[in-house]
């Protein structure tokens, strides 16, 4: 499989499809890039598209720290080390909350955030740190297993969960704890990282039990676009792909559209 060495760590990657603007895919909390594969599929028949394993997660270098910062920091190396001037940043779970960091760490990297389901009440309460505090003590994923039948509802296609499953499970829980801690940095700043992006195209995703609250995002942002995604959990993007396909396609529309960011090449 491709790796793509940045410094001293390999990146495990997908790379598909040519043309602007460049999307760039990143996974959630301890899982990987297979999480995209179907918007891999679909939207490279048409922009260039590529899905990233976070340092610690699939195919990349186990190299600490696995912090959000550092992730930030990595998603822009990475638009960097492919020839991208800059791209849309679509990150699901705390994928999301790392597209937000990039976005404002390095703001000319990014033209574009898409968050789907992002947790941002646990963030903006500083509750990831208790997650934290139980893997780090029970050194496995074990406590993470009460998440699972949150994320899916009894409907939902059984090969997908057991994928997720399989997938965060094996997850190093050092790994787990680093992405989750944040010393009470997003309880500080959620909100002006949420405004940043604002000033962007921006969009939310959520499915049917949202991590969020979409009307307390109507409040702090002026141009935010949200969707709903029909008949999905938290892995929406995998639930439902033709819905999130489609919606990310017309955000492209949004990104091309927006005056804001014209010194890009987006068409």
């Amino acid at each position: 499989m491709p790796k793509l060495k940045v410094g001293d760590i390999s990146f495990g990657y997908d790379e598909r499809g040519e043309g602007p603007p460049s999307f760039v895919f990143v996974h959630g909390w301890a899982g990987d890039r297979s999480f995209w594969v179907p918007q891999m599929e679909d939207l490279c028949s048409d922009f260039y598209c590529l899905s990233l394993d976070l340092r610690g997660c699939g195919e990349s270098s186990l190299i600490p720290p696995y912090d959000l910062d550092q992730a930030a920091d990595d998603i822009a190396a990475v638009i960097e080390e492919r020839g991208m001037e800059a791209a849309i940043v679509v990150g699901h779970d705390i994928g999301g909350l790392a597209a937000l960091l990039a976005n404002t760490r390095h703001e000319n990297r990014v033209i574009g955030t898409v968050m789907v389901d992002p947790p941002l009440d646990s963030a903006a309460r500083g509750a990831m740190g208790g997650l934290a505090a139980q893997l780090r003590d029970a050194g496995s994923m074990e406590p993470a297993h009460v998440f699972f039948d949150r994320f899916f509802s009894e409907d939902s296609d059984s090969a997908i969960r057991e994928h997720v499953e399989g997938r965060m499970k094996e997850c190093d829980p050092q790994v787990a704890v680093g992405q989750l801690t944040d010393n009470g940095y997003f309880a500080e700043n959620l909100g002006s990282l949420l405004q940043a992006a604002d000033k962007k195209p921006f969009m939310v995703l959520w499915g049917d039990a949202p991590l969020g609250d979409p009307e307390r995002l109507r409040q702090i942002t002026f141009f935010l676009r949200q969707e709903p995604v029909p008949g999905a959990g938290h892995f929406l993007q995998l639930e439902n792909a033709a819905v999130t396909n489609a919606l990310l396609r017309a955000f492209v529309d949004d990104v091309r559209r927006d005056p804001r960011i014209s010194h890009f090449t987006t068409s």
